[in-house]
């Protein structure tokens, strides 16, 4: 499908809906007499193997969005099946992965032995094998023995992630997992990650800000809005794998980037005018 720059679309199902977010909405307490509406009957689906990118304003709710899939919070109405069963039931099953911005590593652990921690948690045994593979794949086979402060920010964000899919996860979760690194690590690591990618075949929900991050990496591009969250829009990225600075670098890269740009604008602004008038 091609994509027409400043024109959202939303993509056709490729096969049945894998992971089913239907109808979600969630309030805070701000205080005894205010509540914050944080996400509001929100509803998308993600195929089976889609890498699907969310971006969206400061506070539309995209990290409370990532919570509930992942089964950290409960929504008040609505429910998220993925494959048929609810979140709680693969956490306690450890097959959900989920990396944050801060990498969570524990610092007297080596890099082999936080890749293995999903392992000990769940109390089955160690596959050597298995780390040693994605330890190749993130490009970290030298520093196995190492510990998290000999390594750089780039590196430590390879061990979080390989760490969430050592015991392979029906589903990926990534929020804001380059965030905190300088841009040249960032791209870097978004060319690196394709390959892994492409190699597991994870269906995978990424929560970012970088416009550019998620055209590069995902299948589709979702918009939100915010106060309350909602979907604003949705892109289809129909451009070659891997996408490379020979893919990155064409024009139809960047009126997308362009494209998807002006709708997280557009985004923005309706989010200003809720607030003004007291949505």
């Amino acid at each position: 499908m091609s994509v027409t720059p400043g024109v959202t679309e939303t993509m056709p199902a490729r096969g049945s809906v894998y992971v089913d977010v239907s109808g979600i909405s969630k309030t805070f307490a701000l205080n005894r007499r205010q509540n914050l509406l944080a996400l509001d009957d929100l509803r998308f689906g993600i195929q089976k193997g889609e890498l699907v990118a969310v971006v969206g304003p400061s506070g539309c709710g995209k990290s409370t969005l990532l919570r509930i899939i992942a089964g950290l919070e409960t929504p008040d109405t609505g429910a998220v099946l993925i494959g048929g069963e609810t979140p709680d039931a693969l956490t306690r099953q450890h097959r959900l992965g989920v990396a944050f911005q801060d990498h969570a590593l524990l610092p007297w652990l080596s890099v082999g032995e936080n890749i293995a921690l999903p392992y000990r948690l769940s109390g089955m045994p160690v596959d050597k094998a298995r780390i040693a593979s994605l330890a190749a794949m993130v490009g970290l086979s030298d520093f196995l023995d190492s510990v998290p402060r000999q390594l750089s920010g780039g590196m430590r964000q390879r061990v979080s992630i390989a760490r969430a899919i050592v015991l392979d996860p029906v589903l990926l979760l990534l929020d804001e997992p380059f965030g905190a690194l300088d841009l040249v690590t960032r791209r870097a690591l978004n060319r690196e990650m394709q390959s892994l990618w492409a190699t597991l075949g994870t269906t995978t929900l990424l929560i970012t800000h970088s416009v550019e991050e998620a055209v590069q990496l995902a299948d589709r591009v979702i918009i939100m809005a915010a106060r309350p969250g909602r979907i604003h829009a949705e892109f289809p990225v129909d451009l070659p794998r891997p996408r490379n600075r020979a893919v990155t670098d064409t024009m139809a890269f960047l009126q997308l980037v362009q494209a998807v740009s002006a709708s997280l604008d557009d985004a923005s602004a309706a989010s200003g005018r809720s607030v003004e008038s007291g949505a």
